[in-house]
């Protein structure tokens, strides 16, 4: 069964470096994060990609990257399992209702996953769909602030989930923000964890190592 996995998102400014950082080097390709006037800053959220297949309305396969997980199996992991249940919960709220036939990605959150940063009782999918049209940031969109890497630095000092804030979670410090262009053919990340002054965990090369109020909704 073939499955195109979701691509690896890059930052809009060049990173160097051990650790991996951003510099105030805007790369090429993403000058568009920059210039165009409409950007969507949308919520990234904490979690593992996961790909739901759909055909006449009907849920027939669920991949995390390229691997395909078995959650209608009479026995399933316990990642299984929390998949399953974020599926459902996601079903539920109405999230996946009239979706056409094909791939639809999005992020699986909750209590298996990255210490349950977002703070949820259980486990929850989120498909990206969902975070572009309620999780965006319209200030961004506005261009009320300068784009540029010191104004941006500085709001992610404090920049908070959108998510959390429209579930009704804890407030916690976002991730980071997906960059759309207006068409959603352009996409690219960054996170807070990519900047100089972040003191948490930082991703490297997909894994976690550990190392030492501008914008408005």
């Amino acid at each position: 069964i073939m499955i195109i996995d979701f691509p690896k998102l890059q930052s809009p400014f060049i990173r160097e470096g051990d650790p991996y950082l951003v510099t105030t080097k805007i790369d090429e390709n993403y000058r568009w994060v920059f210039e165009d006037k409409v950007v969507w800053a949308v919520d990234k959220l904490d979690g593992t990609n996961i790909c739901v297949r759909i055909k006449d309305g009907i849920i027939t396969h669920v991949f995390n990257r390229t691997t395909e997980k078995y959650i209608f199996a009479t026995s399933m992991t316990a990642w299984e399992g929390a998949c399953m249940e974020g599926i459902a919960k996601a079903i539920q709220r109405g999230w996946l209702k009239n979706l056409s036939d094909g791939d639809h990605y999005g992020e699986l959150i909750g209590e298996m996953f990255n210490n349950n940063r977002h703070q949820l009782q259980g486990n929850l999918f989120v498909p990206f769909s969902y975070l572009k049209k309620n999780c965006f940031w319209k200030s961004f969109i506005g261009d009320k602030y300068p784009r540029n890497f010191e104004t941006i630095s500085m709001w992610f000092k404090e920049i908070p989930s959108l998510f959390n804030q429209r579930m009704g979670l804890p407030n916690i410090l976002a991730e980071g923000l997906v960059f759309y262009s207006s068409d959603g053919s352009k996409m690219c990340k960054l996170r807070r964890d990519m900047f100089d002054w972040y003191d948490g965990k930082r991703h490297s090369g997909g894994k976690l190592c550990r190392s030492s109020p501008l914008f408005q909704k």
